[in-house]
Parts: structure tokens; sequence; C-alpha cells
């Protein structure tokens, strides 16, 4: 019977076909010098651009694509729960054909589940209600991690250069894992949280290919 692969393994794994998928659509990877004080802004500003305009094989046969001025801080008058979020999502002309799957897991407290299907599968988590929601996805095992310390330090340096969203470290029965999470008002537009959840799949991708693999070359610099 075939080893079970790890959740860094998965990972990995993820990454490949996200790739794989991008260059299949056409997508290219773009290197850009600038001054470093402008990284936080240019990052910023491309992560908005690549999210609400151009993102993923499926915009090409979106009939319904986002026009117009949108105002990321608008609100909504009654407040998402977790099953009228399931509906509004299933039903939504925002979302793009193929795009995501989206489930109730029931439980003490009901939790959504979106499967990213332009991101290898992966699996977001929102939980939350009342006055917010936490959007979040597992990366990996913190004990699968290179220099677990260091990592962690360097980590700390990096949130203020992804946008969006935080990372921390949940306990699974017994196991710790990094996590990458954010966290929105209930009260948010549903394209608000269409944003936050790709920008939150977008960035798992990088922090499991680029963001180690970065760290990778500084400790290898400081060697």
């Amino acid at each position: 019977m075939p080893a079970k692969p790890t959740r860094g393994a998965q990972a990995a794994e993820r990454t490949r076909a996200w790739r794989e998928a991008r260059r299949q659509a056409g997508f290219v990877k773009i290197e850009v010098w600038a001054p470093a004080a402008c990284k936080p802004d240019i990052l910023s500003a491309v992560q908005a651009i690549v999210v609400e305009s151009a993102r993923g094989p499926a915009l090409k046969t979106n009939p319904n694509p986002p026009k117009g001025v949108r105002h990321m801080d608008s609100v909504i008058d009654t407040a998402w729960t977790i099953h009228t979020l399931r509906d509004g999502l299933v039903e939504s002309s925002l979302v793009r054909e193929g795009e995501m799957t989206v489930t109730v897991v029931e439980g003490v407290e009901p939790v959504l589940l979106v499967v990213m299907h332009e991101f290898g599968d992966l699996p977001i988590y929102v939980s939350g209600g009342g006055l917010q929601l936490v959007v979040s996805t597992l990366l990996w095992p913190c004990d699968e991690q290179n220099d677990r310390a260091a990592f962690n330090e360097f980590l700390l340096k990096a949130q203020k250069i992804v946008p969006l969203s935080n990372f921390g470290i949940t306990t699974i029965e017994g196991r710790d894992y990094y996590e990458l999470m954010g966290e929105i008002s209930s009260k948010t537009t549903l394209q608000t949280l269409l944003i936050e959840l790709r920008t939150l799949a977008d960035n798992a991708i990088a922090a499991a290919s680029d963001l180690r693999d970065s760290f990778e070359k500084s400790r290898g610099a400081a060697a």
C-alpha cells in the first residue's frame, strides 16, 4: 500500500499543478527590480490588478466579468451566516464556472469549506459570524520546516508584504501546522469576500513556493 503523501508534499504538488495550469492558460512570470522601499506598494498594486481583472484560466469564458468601480469598504445590512454565505457563493455570477466548490461542514459551529480548483483544489475554511468572518487554510506541518525558529522570524518579517493575509500556527490532533488567514467583516459584500478567498489562495501558493525558496536562499547566503 503506497504511503500517504505528507501535507508538505501535497503543498509542493499543488504548487507544481498551479504553475502548470498558469502556463497552459498563457500566463507568464514577471520579475520587477525596484527600490526596496517600494516593494510593499508594488506587491499590493499587482495583487489588486491580478485578483480583480485577470486571474485564472476560466476568466476567458466568464460571461459576467466584473465591471465598473468597486468600493472595497462597502458593507451590507445583514451579516452573513455560514449557510447564507454558501448560498450566496453558489448562486453568484461573480464566481467563475468551475472556480470553486462550496460546502458546509456541520458541527457545534458550522464551517464553510471552499475548495479552490484553480489552485490545485486548495481547501479554504470560513468560520465565525456575528462581527467577523475568519478565512484560513493550512500550509504544512511545522515539524517539516527546516530551521523552524529562523523560519518563524522570517515569516514575521514577511507579514507586511503579504496582502490581506496573516501567518499563524494552529494545532490539529497534537501537531502544529503553519496557517494562513484573513479576517473580514461579516457584513462585507460578496465581491469583497471573493477577493479575500482568491488572495488567500494566491498567498498560500506563494508561501509554499516562493516564500520558502527565499528563506532557503537567505540561509545559504548567511552560511
